[in-house]
């Protein structure tokens, strides 16, 4: 059973602000977790439906204020959340930077319980989801067990083999997994516990080109340091390596009715490209596109979000007069 909650706080950004019309709210989880969920829901004669905005792990509602304000500018409305473990929702541990999940299928519940008690009951048919790197990860799983949800998925960067230098694949796994065994699970991976997400410099950041939304991902950290997360735990690390096996498995990709668009990034140095490939061919209606960009394609240069945006809109049914006039930033957040 899931239930909403009171109305939750959005993060106000100087020179930042929310897109005007947000709700924000908790919603629980039978578990106890509460998720801080946000939604923009345009009046239904002006809607051409709405996108589930699905994050990629440390990421949060903030992050995404731009593209929310782009796809409302399209007369879509957006529903979005922090995953457990991350953003503003319930963290797994006091150390509250420890990246964690037990399960794929906690993640699961939690894009579940969305579906059930927003997206039902406020958005606009036809639904669209549009999901990021591990995001797109959780997405294929619900697309497998789910295939009449939506119209179209959209996946930038999905999570379905992660790169491990200086460590080969196996060897990342098997450590994850022996660690796991070993009584680590809660652990951070190896060197993780050195890392501050508040002290990431542009110079290293390794997701992005751009570095104006860079400096604006981190003003919202400074902002709010608890939206900050770190290195993910062998547990997390393991239970990744078990979902991405899944997903990316002959029989599982094949039993995906919903038409999908990958799109890839040529100079990712997170997840590998070449595994988009090997899904959109067991995908029965799948396509692929790869553009020049570093992993994070929708906070990168203003020329790559062009690009990504010529592959989103037709995919979604989208043409120049649908687009509405994009709505003026708040000053404050809802």
């Amino acid at each position: 059973m899931a239930r909403l909650g009171p109305q939750a706080d959005l993060v106000a950004v100087p020179g930042y602000p929310a897109p005007p019309g947000a709700v924000a709210e908790w919603l629980t989880l039978a578990d106890g977790v509460n998720l801080r969920t946000a939604r923009w829901i345009l009046p239904a004669s002006e809607a051409h439906g709405t996108v589930v905005l699905i994050q990629g792990r440390t990421e949060f509602i903030e992050k995404y204020f731009e593209v929310v304000g782009e796809l409302l500018a399209r007369g879509l409305s957006v529903i979005t959340f922090d995953w457990r473990g991350q953003g503003l929702s319930t963290r797994a541990f006091p150390e509250t930077l420890k990246g964690h999940v037990a399960d794929f299928s906690e993640f699961d519940a939690d894009l579940a319980a969305v579906m059930s008690k927003i997206v039902h009951e406020h958005g606009t048919k036809p639904y669209h989801a549009l999901a990021h790197s591990m995001g797109g990860n959780v997405l294929l799983r619900y697309l497998h067990d789910n295939p009449h949800e939506f119209e179209r998925a959209v996946l930038t960067a999905p999570m379905l083999a992660i790169k491990t230098a200086p460590y080969p694949e196996w060897v990342a796994r098997s450590l994850a997994v022996g660690s796991a065994m070993a009584g680590g699970r809660n652990a951070f991976v190896f060197g993780g516990a050195a890392q501050s997400p508040l002290e990431l410099t542009f110079e290293t950041n390794g997701v992005t080109s751009d570095v104006r939304r860079f400096e604006r991902f981190m003003s919202c950290l400074k902002a709010e340091p608890k939206l900050a997360l770190g290195a993910p735990t062998f547990g997390w690390l393991e239970a990744a390596f078990r979902s991405m096996h899944l997903v990316a498995s002959e029989d599982f990709a094949q039993a995906i009715e919903t038409p999908v668009l990958l799109i890839g990034a040529a100079h990712d140095q997170i997840v590998v490209p070449g595994a988009d490939l090997m899904l959109v061919k067991r995908i029965k209606r799948g396509m692929y596109v790869m553009l020049k960009a570093e992993h994070e394609i929708m906070m990168e240069s203003d020329e790559i979000r062009r690009a990504f945006w010529a592959c989103f809109d037709p995919f979604v049914g989208l043409t120049n007069s649908a687009y509405r006039t994009a709505p003026k930033a708040s000053s404050t957040a809802a």
